[in-house]
């Protein structure tokens, strides 16, 4: 294959102006250059299931650089960064922010037709699916790009490569989690006054467990360890040794039944107030006393917990807790169908690769970036007042290297999502028996993907 240099400095395009407005919108078809026309129609309005409306996705024609992505953070990376560094591109970019429950529903009718974006972003619970779809570029191909992945932390590349070893999708972002929980309960109710002190009793499920019945105790009920099930399934998950499926063989890994007892006995003995993952009560207590803490990746510090706690903030702290995880994630890739590849690939060399913009995005978000240069040089410069000055970075950049990116399927959502509603949280609430809600579990697999052995 021809080797393609794409240099930063893109000279060999027109210089055709495109000014960026910068102005973060977060709406659907948010626009890089909105003082231009951007060369496609206003998309109709849609409805999510909840009743949420968001503008269709669009695609700009010859000549317009089309970005479709479920995170709004797209909009702000590319113009206020992206565009500020590269002003005369010499073409539009046309963004749509669809809303994640919906980016698939809305991309795959397109996918591998002409109508397709030229540039997706992809998040981590359906990241394999486009990975493994045979319909990406093959980004290898590009020198400089691969100059910069050799900077990029393992798991962010593997998660970005097919099977066959093709790699197509790339992230700017590492998504380590960590324990958050209020130091002023921790201090009142259990005598713990440090993160050390912490991580000590927690350190690993046992401990977890002895100091949620210690807490219970103390407060007769009225504090809760954690929220609910969303904060241990995640440190389950990707504790595992294998993924959910192997060699199109569903595979029920050792720590997936450790997830069912420890839920069950955390029910069953009120230690975690079983609220809905993401639901009412599950935020509302980020402001309350009845949770002592909850597990969150980078993003959920800085999405949930920040705004949701801002009557508590300055109790909060985080330590590892009794797994290291990671949850979510961001993935850009560029479809095979599109007439800019090369401009594409500038755009995601950019914004995957430059050591510039990492430093820049790290000291202006407090996101955990992928290059491992960068993480080492900017960890020990924060200090976050919400954590009572605690440096959040420092702490989840120790986790980054235990990350193990290979369990990561292209079945992941669907069957995530079937263990948790037919199998976790019945088993959890007593409702069935261990084997009865894997049996129902592993029967929902085989019928939503047949191919696979689940006995």
């Amino acid at each position: 294959m021809i080797k393609k240099r794409l240099l930063l400095g893109l000279t060999t395009l027109s210089t055709l102006a495109l000014v960026a407005c910068g102005n973060g919108d977060t709406g659907a078809g948010g626009d890089a250059g909105d003082t231009g026309d951007t060369g496609s129609e206003e998309g109709e309005v849609l409805e999510t299931e909840d009743g949420e409306e968001y503008e269709a996705p669009t695609t700009g024609g010859a000549g317009v650089l089309d970005v479709w992505t479920f995170t709004d953070e797209a909009v702000t990376m590319i113009n206020d960064y992206y565009l500020e560094e590269f002003p005369d591109l010499g073409y539009e970019i046309n963004i749509s922010i669809v809303p994640t429950e919906e980016f698939q529903t809305q991309l795959d009718p397109v996918f591998n037709t002409d109508s397709a974006p030229d540039v997706i972003f992809a998040e981590q619970a359906f990241v394999k699916k486009y990975v493994e779809s045979g319909m990406l570029v093959d980004l290898s191909q590009y020198d400089s790009l691969m100059e910069g992945v050799e900077y990029i932390y393992d798991y962010v590349v593997d998660i970005g490569t097919q099977e066959d070893g093709t790699f197509v999708m790339n992230s700017w972002q590492t998504t380590p989690g960590a324990f958050f929980y209020r130091q002023d309960l921790a201090s009142e109710h259990l005598g713990i006054e440090s993160e050390d002190e912490m991580q000590d009793a927690i350190g690993d499920w046992d401990g977890f467990l002895d100091t949620a019945r210690e807490l219970r105790d103390a407060t007769d009920g009225s504090v809760y360890m954690v929220s609910g099930r969303s904060d241990l399934t995640h440190p389950f998950y990707m504790s595992r040794e294998q993924g959910w499926v192997v060699d199109n063989q569903l595979v029920i890994d050792d720590q997936i039944y450790e997830l069912m007892e420890t839920a069950r006995i955390m029910v069953e003995e009120g230690l975690m107030m079983d609220a809905e993952p993401q639901g009412e009560e599950y935020f509302a207590g980020m402001n309350g006393d009845e949770i002592l803490g909850y597990s969150l990746p980078t993003w959920g510090l800085h999405f949930w917990l920040v705004p949701n706690g801002d009557q508590t903030a300055g109790n909060w702290r985080m330590v590892t807790g009794p797994e290291a995880y990671f949850r979510g994630g961001t993935w850009i890739g560029i479809t095979q169908t599109s007439d800019m590849q090369d401009e594409a690939a500038h755009m995601i060399e950019y914004l995957t690769t430059s050591e510039n913009f990492m430093r820049d995005w790290a000291e202006d978000t407090g996101d955990v970036v992928s290059h491992q240069g960068v993480v080492e040089e900017v960890r020990g410069d924060f200090e976050m007042e919400f954590l009572g000055g605690q440096n959040h970075y420092d702490v989840f950049a120790d986790g980054i290297e235990t990350i193990d990116g290979s369990i990561i399927t292209e079945y992941d959502q669907s069957i995530s999502g079937a263990f948790d509603d037919l199998a976790l949280t019945p088993y959890s609430k007593g409702e069935m028996e261990l084997e009865e809600a894997l049996d129902a579990f592993r029967m929902e697999v085989q019928s939503l993907f047949p191919h696979i052995q689940v006995d």
